[in-house]
């Protein structure tokens, strides 16, 4: 019997106190934990519309199912796996929402089992913490999905796969390419500090003279760490490779690998002080749990350095320090969800015990409370579509969408303006998928207030001359950010073409249809 097969595989190392992964985890046991997490996120899944994040998704969905290609076709800031499983699913409002919900799930449990191989005791507390706060907020953004396929890179190179754990960090890649080169790393990282903590346990038995002590380090795979830690870092990294090379290849050779290297990296760096937000220096008030909500992130970045110094979890330390990294750039709670879920998992592990558990206290009693709340005080919402959203913009969609339906025939594009055109939070590309009429530019959703795309799309504009604007004049979607897109540009060039050839036709809530004046005097 081989040394690895002795000691259960040599994952161990990475995860002191390392236990099998079959040792008392029946299949019923993760699969009862995996409907619990999906409960805990999906009973609220249903509700509400997301007008950009879903909008973005929805329509990269309905370009792609029309023959588009990301990046060739249209504009995408992410990888084409989110909206290719929508397609798989079912191009509907619900099909995200099912994907993820099974992502939070996933997480959640593979959370559970990363933890249970170090302190089975804590791994149920790790789980909750982690089920609780993927569930809320939901959004159509990739990153939770990204985030499940991490995980698991992580979990099978503790599993001793380092193939299978590069191609589920190009997995990540194929939803968010930065999440998966993170998930790669953390991967080949895992097998990196095995080799080193095996090479210490075999020294400590060598420098006592104990020879028994020796054996038992090389027993452990010290024999064989020393030579496949490095090399299987490699095969991670190069499976990553090579698997994400082969997803991407078709959109690489459609778009042109500039086109697709401006579009995923480029453009971030380029625009990322639109989109920033500093990290917060103070508690902006509130109750208790707004309290504990806006502390999380603080102990989570506290946690994660203390893992870092104490060498615990690597994988999910440099999880971490990818998450972290993507808070920072923009500090919500949206951004700071896959770092509070990684912590979560780095809390269970790190002495001293009582600061972990503090963690998970927060972590859980802010979630539980969020989820309790959604549960027991669920809000005025009716049918639409197959969601569930406030009565007042059920009849105002549904209004917008028979009027658009009336003036405009089917296939042919419209525009969604903003409130203002020199200062726009975000936009609702939403509003072409619920009314089934294209968007006159190519991408859905870009720096609206700028002057030099305000010009662009007035040209495309003048171009196309949709017959209908609806204008979208939900006072969020002016409001004003500490950032380079929180502050009026300066230019209305956007506001005075529209007004100059458009009439208002009808105002439903926060929806203005507009209409050419040239169809107007017909």
């Amino acid at each position: 019997m081989s040394a690895a097969r002795e000691t259960g595989g040599t994952w161990r190392a990475a995860w002191p106190g390392g236990r099998s992964w079959s040792d008392g985890a029946a299949p019923w046991r993760v699969v009862l934990l995996w409907v619990a997490a999906a409960l805990i996120s999906g009973f609220t899944a249903r509700r509400y519309l997301g007008p950009l994040d879903e909008g973005v998704l929805l329509q990269a969905a309905s370009r792609i199912a029309d023959g588009q290609w990301p990046w060739r076709d249209f504009g995408w800031a992410y990888g084409p796996g989110q909206p290719l499983a929508q397609l798989a699913l079912g191009d509907s409002l619900l099909s995200w929402r099912i994907f993820r919900v099974a992502a939070d799930a996933t997480a959640a449990v593979l959370i559970w089992a990363l933890v249970r191989n170090a302190r089975p005791r804590w791994a149920l507390p790790a789980w909750l913490a982690a089920a609780v706060t993927a569930a809320q907020p939901t959004s159509a953004n990739p990153t939770a999905p990204a985030l499940a396929f991490a995980l698991g890179a992580v979990f099978l190179a503790t599993r001793g796969r380092p193939a299978w754990a590069g191609a589920l960090a190009a997995l990540a890649a194929f939803w968010r390419p930065d999440v998966g080169a993170i998930a790669a790393l953390a991967a080949a990282a895992v097998f990196v500090a095995e080799r080193r903590d095996r090479e210490r346990a075999a020294g400590r038995g060598a420098a006592v003279g104990d020879n028994a002590a020796a054996g038992r380090g090389v027993a452990a795979g010290g024999d064989v760490a020393t030579t496949s830690g490095p090399r299987a870092a490699v095969v991670t990294l190069v499976s990553a490779a090579l698997v994400g090379l082969a997803l991407y290849a078709p959109f690489i050779v459609a778009a042109g690998p500039g086109t697709v290297w401006d579009a995923l990296v480029v453009q971030a760096t380029r625009d990322g002080e639109y989109w920033r937000l500093p990290f917060p220096d103070g508690f902006p008030g509130g109750d208790a749990k707004d309290f504990l909500q806006w502390l999380a992130p603080y102990g989570a970045l506290i946690v994660l350095v203390v893992a870092a110094v104490q060498r615990r979890a690597v994988g999910l330390v440099v999880l971490g320090a990818g998450a972290a990294i993507y808070f920072l750039s923009r500090a919500d709670l949206e951004h700071a969800q896959g770092l509070l879920v990684v912590a979560a998992g780095l809390a269970a592990v790190i002495r001293p015990r009582l600061l972990g558990a503090a963690l998970l206290a927060i972590l859980i009693a802010v979630g539980v409370g969020n989820r309790a709340s959604a549960l027991l005080r669920p809000p005025d919402l009716v049918a639409f579509d197959s969601v569930r959203i406030p009565p007042e913009e059920a009849e105002a969609l549904t209004k917008t969408i028979a009027l658009v339906h009336e003036l405009v025939p089917p296939g042919e594009p419209i525009y969604v303006a903003p409130r203002r055109s020199d200062l726009v939070s975000f936009s609702n590309p939403l509003l072409h998928r619920l009314t089934d009429r294209p968007n006159v530019l190519r991408r859905d959703v870009l720096l609206q207030a700028k002057p030099d795309e305000q010009a662009a799309i007035v040209a495309k504009l003048r171009q196309t001359r949709p017959r209908v604007i609806i204008r979208w004049t939900d006072p969020a979607s002016a409001s004003r950010e500490p950032n380079a897109r929180g502050r009026p540009s300066g230019s209305r060039a956007l506001d005075e073409y529209i007004d100059a050839n458009y009439t208002l036709r009808a105002r439903y809530g926060y929806y203005d249809v507009l209409a050419s004046r040239s169809i107007a005097s017909r």
